[in-house]
């Protein structure tokens, strides 16, 4: 069933404070980490996927305890009334294929996100504060994102009634050239011959220490003999 109120999934990065927090055509979905962010004006549904060990942490489960919406967890847990489970197995049952093996091709909080909005029929869905830049910590992430955003376009392909933002710095479904009918720019082929060639300055250099190591060691042997020979001349030995 089309759910036709919109859904806006948030992330940390900065566009985060653009999402439309005042359109109540929108349900807020986010991280818990934003329930107390101040630039995080409304959080609908938090979600908060991570094991005890983590969100039991006096700082973290006083936090969660604070926020007064829907948290989403991998169960329902006493200590946090407001607690729901995520429905992982419909989801899983929904969007598995076999090629993925084992497990759903899920590795992050945003991707469950996306699948979620899917899953109860959300025809509208923005993104804003997911960056996963290539550059960042977050960009082993991009790919499981891109699957789950590659279904809404699936769907908009087909003429499906969806429609999908991105925050235009989001590094999410962009590429810097298309491969094969486009060239790398200039400064990225300068780039690269500069890594290389600072990538041999590191093995020369690592190779130069090997060698100053090696002298060291036999010098300090040297030494060490000298030494025995004038304690042994001088009679102390």
């Amino acid at each position: 069933m089309k759910n036709r109120k919109g859904v806006c999934i948030l992330g940390t990065a900065e566009t985060m404070k653009e999402a439309p927090f005042e359109n109540d055509e929108f349900e807020i979905w986010g991280m818990s980490a934003l329930t107390e962010n101040e630039d995080c004006k409304r959080l609908d549904r938090a979600f908060e996927f991570h094991p005890r060990r983590y969100w039991g942490q006096l700082p973290v489960l006083s936090r969660l305890e604070r926020y007064g919406g829907i948290l989403v967890m991998q169960e329902h847990v006493d200590e946090l009334p407001n607690s729901v489970p995520y429905p992982r197995d419909a989801v899983k049952e929904m969007f598995h294929i076999d090629v993925m093996g084992e497990n759903l091709f899920v590795t992050n909080s945003i991707t469950w996100m996306i699948l979620l909005a899917l899953y109860e029929g959300f025809t509208d869905i923005s993104l804003f504060g997911v960056h996963m830049a290539h550059d960042t910590e977050y960009s082993y992430q991009q790919a499981s994102c891109s699957w789950a955003l590659g279904i809404i376009h699936g769907k908009i392909l087909a003429g499906e009634d969806y429609t999908l933002h991105i925050a235009e710095k989001s590094g999410l479904l962009k590429a810097r050239y298309e491969y094969g009918f486009d060239e790398p720019s200039r400064m990225m082929l300068a780039m690269d011959t500069r890594k290389k060639r600072l990538q041999a300055g590191v093995e020369v250099a690592a190779k130069n220490a090997r060698t100053q190591e090696l002298s060291k060691a036999r010098t300090e042997g040297a030494l060490q003999e000298a030494q025995y020979w004038a304690d042994y001349v001088a009679g102390h030995r």
